[in-house]
């Protein structure tokens, strides 16, 4: 612990003396113009012409899109990206496929900081609040090296808040089966300060989901969860900052039990928690270049209870989880010279898990540790053509088993013909290391210390048009090996092992246009999967989804938003066979009316009140009306 602390505090601090020694030098040099903070929390790359665009297909969702659908969560924002699939499943944890791959081989990354529960190597999107949200962006396909491992599915990086003057808002809902949420934020900024925070409070009685002919209360969908958050931020001069934040996420919730295909179970979880603390900085180096340093420390908390009945009055067992992940990485940027641009980063993480199956049992303790270094060169030809390469290095410490490293290279080439289109090409290998579960849960549950690490290879032709229209595509071939599954053996012996290789082909392509008072988007993805062992479609991936919508918008009058999402049929592979997922319509909408700060407004989710499942077993809502208010305030943003 002391080495890493030590490491990264010098970095801050040799950060800060060199924007300090900047800042005073130009002050010296009567140089006027003030130089912008850099966005510490950002580690993808930022741009605003085509030609510096990331290689990989990349979708931003801002407040602009996000605000209008009146979100609770992540859960309500990223299928607006195209490519994302947003499902849930047994335990009521809502996750997302990006071009087919699951929330395991995603990496989440809230401020820059991953994300993740240790022992499962995954995430629930329900639990990012949406008015906490600045933007997301949706990374797919041949993301850069500088991630590290386990992002072969890509990468969902979302940014909170940070005004840039005096805020404050309120917004206040309420809906079917006494759903209520409660969010507040604000922003308070001085000469080198500024501080944001923000809280959440929501809490519902659970949802209704169409059976047949009939509307029928979900036992056991009921939660309450409360969220809070708050950064501070300290600018020393000429573009640098120190950032330390703090975010807190707490709830309660049942999780219903499946109403096909699998036993019934009655869990709730009394109580599920996760605290984020970071601090580090960026800093201008190298007359243009940057370093960014961050040290995070990333708990989860969570109590499981089982019942005997769906009365919930005799506990069977109750399982307790108490996990942390403690990490750090560095990220900088150095101009080589005017067409040279030379990326590396480097991170470490040490995840550590203790769980108990049950009350007075023993507890288990694992432990992981995962380094990467990458590298990556960017080298523009002409004004028209630019090369990319670059490699990363990663490697995780088992706690049992062989160790692994992997080297993952990354190419492209991209064209820009003019500066408001982009054609790319690329290739690249991700790797993605077994979770703990898959390596050292109890061999009845299908332990296995000796699994390979997942590798996946992808080649992707994209572009991009940015004139009066947005426009981009990408058609994509990715094929992945040793893909981890869970077998029965010829003894009933369950285990997770390296047995296949899969193929997603597919493309994806996404329109937005402004007319006026109007706005229209849509996004269309084709998946084509394969598990090139048995022949069969890979489970839960529609080989078809639509995403669309349209927005009115007159500030004196009204906002009228209408959005919705069409998925084709898919299959899942069940103990009792194949089971279709029919395929499914839902369409929502908002209409708001604004009265100078305030506003109030009417949400109605599945408005057709239509009957559909994203995984079988689990019937999602049926149609939901919520109003609400908002009030927003803002100070001066040039004092």
């Amino acid at each position: 612990m002391k080495k890493p602390f030590l490491l990264f505090l010098s970095l801050v601090l040799l950060g800060s003396l060199i924007a300090a020694e900047d800042a005073d030098k130009k002050k010296k040099d009567g140089e006027k113009n003030v130089v912008l903070p850099m966005v510490t929390e950002s580690v993808t790359v930022e741009a605003t012409v085509p030609r510096e665009l990331p290689y990989a297909a990349t979708t931003e969702l801002k407040l602009p899109r996000i605000e209008p659908i009146k979100a609770k969560d992540l859960a309500e924002i990223l299928p607006g990206a195209p490519g994302a699939y947003v499902s849930t499943g047994s335990k009521n944890e809502w996750g997302v496929k990006l071009r087919g791959l699951g929330s395991n081989r995603i990496t989440l990354l809230y401020d820059g900081i991953p994300v993740y529960e240790p022992y499962y190597n995954s995430f629930d999107i329900k639990s990012i609040a949406a008015d906490q949200i600045e933007s997301v962006k949706v990374v797919k396909g041949a993301s850069s090296v500088l991630y590290g491992p386990n992002a072969m599915g890509g990468i969902v990086d979302v940014l909170s808040k940070r005004p840039a003057s005096d805020q404050f808002s309120l917004r206040l809902d309420y809906g079917t089966r006494q759903t209520y949420g409660a969010y507040a934020g604000g922003a308070l900024r001085g000469r080198n300060l500024l501080f944001t925070g923000s809280a959440g409070l929501e809490g519902s009685d659970g949802f209704n989901w169409v059976s047949g002919s009939e509307t029928v209360a979900r036992l056991n969908s009921d939660y309450e969860r409360l969220s809070l958050g708050g950064k501070l931020y300290y600018y020393p001069g000429n573009g640098g900052e120190i950032m330390a934040e703090v975010a807190f996420y707490q709830s309660e919730y049942g999780i219903p039990t499946a109403t096909d295909f699998y036993k019934k179970q009655y869990w709730r979880f009394k109580d599920w928690r996760r605290l984020l603390a970071n601090v580090g900085g960026s800093f201008p180096v190298f007359d243009g270049g940057y370093v960014k340093a961050r040290l995070y420390y990333v708990k989860h908390t969570n109590v499981l209870d089982a019942y005997r009945n769906d009365q919930f009055s005799q506990l069977t067992w109750e399982s307790t989880y108490d996990n942390f992940a403690l990490g750090a990485f560095v990220l900088g940027m150095a101009p080589l010279d005017e067409k040279n641009r030379l990326h590396a980063s480097f991170s470490y993480r040490d995840d550590d898990v203790s769980q108990q199956g049950d009350a007075g049992a023993p507890w288990e303790h694992y432990e992981h540790k995962t380094f990467s270094f990458g590298v990556e060169d960017r080298f523009r030809v002409s004004d028209r053509v630019e090369l990319m390469a670059g490699a990363s290095l990663d490697h995780l410490n088992k706690q049992s088993g062989e160790n692994k490293t992997t080297l993952n290279p990354i190419l492209g080439v991209k064209y820009n013909p003019n500066r408001w289109t982009d054609l790319r090409l690329t290739f690249s290998q991700k790797s993605h290391f077994p979770s703990m579960r898959n390596l050292y849960s109890l061999p009845e549950n299908g332990g296995n210390p000796d699994l390979s690490d997942e590798i996946g290879t992808n080649l992707e032709l994209g572009f991009t048009y940015d004139r009066g229209w947005f426009l981009s595509g990408a058609a994509f071939h990715n094929k992945i090996r040793d893909l981890i599954e869970s077998r029965i053996s010829i003894d009933f012996i369950k285990q997770y092992i390296n047995v296949a290789r899969a193929r997603i082909t597919g493309f994806e392509l996404e329109a937005r246009k402004q007319f006026g008072a109007f706005s229209l988007a849509a996004s269309y993805t084709f998946l084509d999967t394969e598990n090139e062992e048995t022949g069969d479609e890979l489970d839960l991936i529609p080989s078809s989804q639509l995403n669309a919508s349209v927005r009115f918008h007159r500030a004196e009058l009204l906002s009228l938003t209408v959005w919705g999402i069409y998925a084709s049929n898919a299959i899942y592979h069940s103990n009792a066979g194949v089971v279709q997922v029919d395929p499914y319509a839902v369409v929502n909408a908002v209409l708001e009316r604004s009265f100078g700060k305030f506003s109030v407004y009417l949400k109605a989710e599945n408005l057709l009140n239509n009957e559909y499942w994203s995984e079988p077993g689990w019937p999602m809502k049926a149609r939901t009306l919520t109003f609400g208010t908002r009030f927003f305030l803002e100070g001066d943003k040039n004092k």
